[in-house]
């Protein structure tokens, strides 16, 4: 087997990737052999979308096959291992396990990586506020794009920091894959929003976010966003973003939503590099998919760093044990976002 295939696992009611091209990624780099640095540009494939500057105006450009942008801030480009792949045809298959019912389609989607500076250690807690501003505009061309895509069900974004995350390249960069299909995990969050709104009206997220402004749990807040150690963190200094605009997903924001979500990152990014250490982190949009009727739910980004390793006690009961509680984690990264001045 040498293509993707994503198969559905009836027992546990959730969908994995097959994904054997992966293998064979590329584990680190340095300045001189990093494929996402000025003048490597040839070590990717071609860009479909390049963040360039002409005469000081931002403009949006896209490489030639055998001609790359060269003066580029921002490049999006069709990962060279691809979990997913668009070249392939979009095929339901019959399921070959035990449970016949079980479904798997063909490996088809899209694998893409942001490359967010040309500065090789640009990650957020060193990059700029308008270097930001730029990577979550970068962050919604992307989404927008894939999100109406022929037969993409779900668009997911995330960063992955440290190669304990599962970076293999050092690079500041992001990576969005599109699915045919919605994630569980995404298809029970927005059951519980559903049934929140079912049984007590009006939408959870949004009443989080009025309870949680107020409370010692609080990590950052500003005109547009809240960010919280969640009440029950799997992990310590878990974080999650908020914005206090009810939406289901990112890619309906404003230009001046965007803008703050860059400066709430840095704030938040920031914090945790300084309070704990510089830990490895992921983080993900959480979003309802672009087709997806329905407004109880609310997009938000949550953030996880990787202090701990998952036990055999979490792997076998679903349950997390974490040894910071979410109040003093919050106090410490609010204490440093206050003492940076954002």
């Amino acid at each position: 087997m040498s293509e993707p295939e994503i198969r559905h696992d009836a027992v546990a009611d959730r969908w994995v990737i097959i994904a054997p091209h992966r293998a064979k990624r590329p584990k680190g780099d340095s300045k001189g052999q990093c494929p996402f640095c000025p003048g490597n540009e040839h070590m990717t494939p071609p860009a479909w979308l390049v963040y360039s500057r002409v005469n000081g105006e931002l403009v949006k450009l896209a490489d030639k096959e055998s001609e790359r942008v060269s003066d580029w801030i921002i490049r999006c480009f069709p990962n060279m291992f691809p979990a997913l792949r668009s070249d392939l045809p979009f095929e339901e298959r019959p399921g070959e396990s035990l449970f016949f019912a079980t479904t798997s389609y063909s490996g088809f989607g899209f694998h893409y990586v942001i490359v967010e500076s040309p500065i090789h250690d640009a990650h957020p807690h060193n990059n700029s506020i308008k270097g930001l501003e730029l990577v979550v505009e970068a962050y919604f061309d992307v989404m927008t794009r894939l999100s109406y895509e022929k037969s993409i069900k779900y668009v997911c974004l995330f960063r992955n920091y440290g190669p304990e995350a599962g970076a293999s390249i050092y690079h500041p960069h992001s990576q969005v894959i599109a699915l045919p299909v919605v994630p569980s995990a995404v298809r029970r969050e927005i059951e519980v929003a559903r049934r929140y709104n079912r049984e007590r009206g009006g939408c959870l997220y949004c009443d989080l976010v009025e309870l949680e402004v107020g409370s010692p749990r609080l990590v950052y807040a500003d005109e547009h966003y809240v960010a919280v150690a969640p009440w029950a963190s799997l992990s310590p200094y878990e974080v999650w973003m908020i914005p206090r605009r009810h939406e289901p997903n990112f890619i309906n924001t404003h230009p001046k939503e965007r803008r703050a979500l860059a400066r709430a990152l840095k704030a938040v990014l920031y914090a945790l590099k300084k309070v704990a250490n510089d830990p490895p982190y992921n983080f993900g949009f959480h979003v309802a998919p672009a087709r997806w009727r329905g407004e109880s739910y609310h997009w938000h980004i949550e953030i996880h760093p990787r202090m701990a390793v998952a036990g055999g006690f979490e792997l076998t009961s679903g349950m997390y044990i974490n040894s910071v509680p979410p109040e003093k984690a919050a106090d410490e990264l609010r204490t440093a976002i206050e003492k940076a001045g954002f």
